[in-house]
C-alpha cells in the first residue's frame, strides 16, 4: 500500500494542518461512548497517526495501543504522547503478540483498503487479534453520498503556530476495483518569508452498507450497529466465529494456491 507524503515525509504538516479539519475530542467522545457501552478497555487503534486520539484514551485510563503504517507518524506520536504505546504495522497483516477487547480503525483509515483483496486480508487480520467475542468499530466513506454528489475540486486553509497551510484537491472517478476515486492534493506551507509546496496523489475507496455487511459476515463478524452521518458510515461489529468461515477458508485457499503457482 502506497503511503502518502502527507503521512510520511510531511507528517508534521498533517499533524498541524488537520487540527482544524478534525475535532479530535469529539471523535474520542464517540468512540468512548461505543467502547463504554461494550465494556471494552483494552483497545488497538489502527491509523493512530500522530496520536491525536491516543492522548484522550490514555487520559481516560484505557489500556491503549496505537498502530500506524507510517514510520514518521509513529515517531511523531511518540513525541506528542510520550506515555503512549505505539507500534508500526499494516492492518492487512497484524503480527501482534497480544489480543484486544476492541479494535478501532479511525480517521477513515479503512478508505485505503482499495481492493477486495485488501479488505479481506484486513478484516481477517483484525479478526485474529481480537479476543473471543471482541469488537470492531470503524468508519468509512459512504459510497452513496460520495458518488451521488461527487466533488471534483476542494480547498482548505489552516493556521498553526504562525504557519499558514493551504490544500487544493482535485478528484476523479476510478471505479476499477470498487467505489474508488483518485485524489490529487497540492499543499502549500508558508512561514514568514519561506514557502514550501508538495503534491500528493492516491486512490481512495468508499463502501455501500451492503458491501460492508457482506465483507464482515464472510470474515466472521456480526453487525451490531451501522450509523450513517453525512458522507460516512460508522460500523460496530462483533467477532462471532473463532474459526474461519467457509467463505474465508475458500478465499484464502485460492489465494495461497495462486501465489504458489507464480
Amino acid at each position: 500500500m502506497k503511503v502518502m507524503k502527507i503521512y510520511s515525509e510531511f507528517a508534521r504538516v498533517y499533524h498541524e494542518m488537520y487540527q482544524s479539519i478534525f475535532n479530535y475530542e469529539e471523535g474520542f467522545k464517540l468512540y468512548h461512548k461505543h467502547l463504554s457501552k461494550l465494556n471494552c478497555r483494552k483497545i488497538l487503534e489502527i491509523g493512530c497517526g500522530s496520536g491525536n486520539l491516543a492522548k484522550f484514551f490514555i487520559e481516560h485510563k484505557y489500556d491503549y495501543t496505537g498502530l500506524d503504517i507510517s514510520k514518521e507518524m509513529i515517531e511523531l506520536a511518540k513525541e506528542m504522547v510520550p506515555d503512549g504505546n505505539f507500534i508500526r504495522g499494516d492492518m492487512r497483516n497484524l503480527e501482534l503478540d497480544e489480543e484486544y477487547e476492541a479494535v478501532i480503525v479511525t480517521g477513515r483509515t479503512f478508505t485505503h483498503m482499495t481492493t477486495n483483496h485488501d479488505v479481506m486480508f484486513a478484516l481477517n487480520s483484525i479478526h485474529e487479534v481480537l479476543q473471543k467475542e471482541g469488537w470492531l468499530v470503524f468508519d468509512n466513506f459512504n459510497a452513496y453520498e460520495i458518488f451521488t454528489a461527487f466533488k471534483e475540486e476542494m480547498s482548505h486553509k489552516a493556521n498553526y503556530d504562525g504557519r499558514k497551510y493551504s490544500r487544493k484537491s482535485k478528484t476523479s472517478f476510478d471505479l476499477e476495483h470498487g467505489w474508488t476515486w483518485k485524489w490529487n492534493a497540492k499543499y502549500e506551507v508558508e512561514e514568514g518569508e519561506k514557502k514550501q509546496t508538495f503534491e500528493d496523489e492516491i486512490m481512495l475507496r468508499a463502501f455501500t452498507e451492503d458491501e460492508l455487511r457482506l465483507f464482515l459476515t464472510i470474515n466472521g463478524f456480526k453487525i451490531e450497529e451501522m450509523i450513517l452521518e453525512n458522507n460516512a458510515i460508522q460500523t460496530v461489529a462483533q467477532k462471532i466465529n473463532e474459526k474461519k468461515t467457509n467463505a474465508q477458508q475458500l478465499y484464502f485457499k485460492q489465494k495461497l494456491n495462486k501465489i504458489s503457482e507464480t
